[in-house]
């Protein structure tokens, strides 16, 4: 499961998105609103239509405010669903008020029968771009409640109520035509189809951004885990490794397993860098680097840190690996054989390793903003000691008894001698390659 931090990080990012949805919500709508003014003033004149052109004022200047406020991020939830019920009770009130013609001579109950419900569905639609199903639904029951609200006060004012009821006894064609153009004919039956229509169209669109919702925050929570692999790992982890582990959301639980630990240093490297330019110093630490991180992935290990002119390389942790021995020391000999034969920007090294086996405690630590995966214990100690040990025993590699066992006892690395490593009070086996 993703963190509570990142939880925090997706709801931050659909929160913005919502805010950007909003946006593009309120320029489809304020260049709607701004065309139909146009068109009434083009098509009954501002002395004709002023009426309509006042009411469609009022429906522009809102939305215009509201986009200020959007585009400043001064809007707040509860203003999205006041908006959402603001616009469709506006809607309410030209159905109301705004007459089908200049003269007054068409009841206003035809606003229904020669516009239907299309804006209602205009809003609802475009209310989908805000990302959030609740003011999806908001948006619907707004609609049924204007719908309503509009067609219930214009029949009140009504002095007949002709309804289909009256096709009961005389099912001809000449009555159902009469019925419909019949002017007090006030269609209760069409305003429950429209409800059932808006209500279930509502419930789909809510359920389509519902569900992109999930898959944008799906994603987000991918992204972040990759990240936060980089982060944790740092550039020298392969891209296959850190996918592994975003796999798993990012969350790396802290765990304590056996695991073979490699510590890599460049032999008199202290020497050269006293010397060396600043860039000359980074490009030959960088592609050493670069090496021992290729070498590393080839055989499922992770360089887990790097400290000055060493790195800190693991098998079996955090990644599961059951011949963490055999790959490191194939890795080891890999590096070995590598700093033969080729140079690094320009620079020959030599390098000595020291590998151990044993339980490790690994994790993630570290704050949100700086967080690391590290190894503890004495397995740690051990593989850092037998590194520097290269030099007291004239080798190149040096490694403790249990990676030589669990490697399958290769012939070629010979029992060394037994040495004291300081925190240990039993002395260790070693075997090792001698420095050529």
């Amino acid at each position: 499961m993703p963190s509570a931090a990142t939880q925090t990080d997706i709801s931050d990012v659909l929160a913005e998105t919502e805010r950007a949805g909003l946006r593009i919500v309120l320029a489809i709508r304020n260049g709607v609103v701004g065309f139909a003014m146009l068109f009434i003033a083009v098509t009954q004149g501002f002395a004709t239509g002023w009426f309509g052109l006042l009411v469609i004022s009022i429906f522009l200047l809102v939305g215009l405010l509201y986009r200020w406020l959007v585009l400043r991020a001064l809007d707040r939830q509860w203003m999205r669903y006041a908006f959402a019920s603001l616009d469709m009770g506006l809607l309410a009130l030209v159905a109301i008020l705004v007459p089908l013609s200049i003269h007054g001579e068409v009841p206003q109950i035809f606003v229904f029968r020669v516009y239907g419900v299309p804006a209602f569905f205009f809003l609802l639609a475009t209310s989908a771009l805000s990302l959030s199903p609740r003011l999806v639904m908001w948006t619907g029951a707004s609609a049924v409640l204007a719908l309503w609200t509009a067609w219930g006060w214009i029949v009140m004012q009504m002095d007949r109520w002709v309804t289909w009821s009256a096709i009961a006894d005389d099912r001809t064609g000449q009555k159902y035509i009469e019925i419909v153009l019949d002017p007090d004919h006030i269609q209760f039956a069409n305003r429950i189809t429209e409800t059932m229509l808006i209500l279930a169209t509502s419930a789909v669109t809510a359920t389509a951004v519902a569900r992109a919702r999930r898959l944008l925050s799906e994603q987000i929570s991918a992204e972040r885990a990759r990240s936060h692999m980089t982060e944790v790992f740092g550039r020298f982890v392969p891209a296959e490794v850190t996918s592994d582990l975003a796999e798993r959301d990012g969350s790396i639980p802290a765990v304590s397993r056996e695991a073979t630990v490699m510590f890599v240093d460049i032999e008199g490297f202290t020497s050269f860098a006293e010397t060396a330019e600043p860039a000359r110093l980074i490009a030959v630490l960088d592609a050493f680097f670069e090496t021992v991180s290729e070498a590393a992935s080839a055989h499922k290990g992770v360089c887990i840190s790097l400290i000055g002119d060493a790195a800190m390389v693991a098998f079996n942790a955090p990644l599961t690996n059951s011949d963490h021995a055999g790959a490191a020391l194939a890795t080891a000999e890999d590096l070995l054989k590598t700093v033969e034969t080729r140079e690094f920007a320009g620079e020959k090294l030599a390098i000595r390793i020291g590998l151990a086996t044993g339980p490790v405690a690994a994790g993630t630590v570290g704050g949100r903003g700086r967080r690391a995966y590290t190894l503890y214990g004495d397995t740690v100690n051990l593989a850092q000691r037998l590194e520097a040990m290269n030099k007291e025993t004239s080798t190149r590699l040096l490694l403790d008894d249990p990676t030589w066992e669990r490697a399958g006892r290769p012939a070629h690395l010979a029992a060394m001698r037994e040495v004291h490593v300081k925190g240990r009070a039993a002395p260790v086996l070693t075997h090792g390659l001698a420095a050529s």
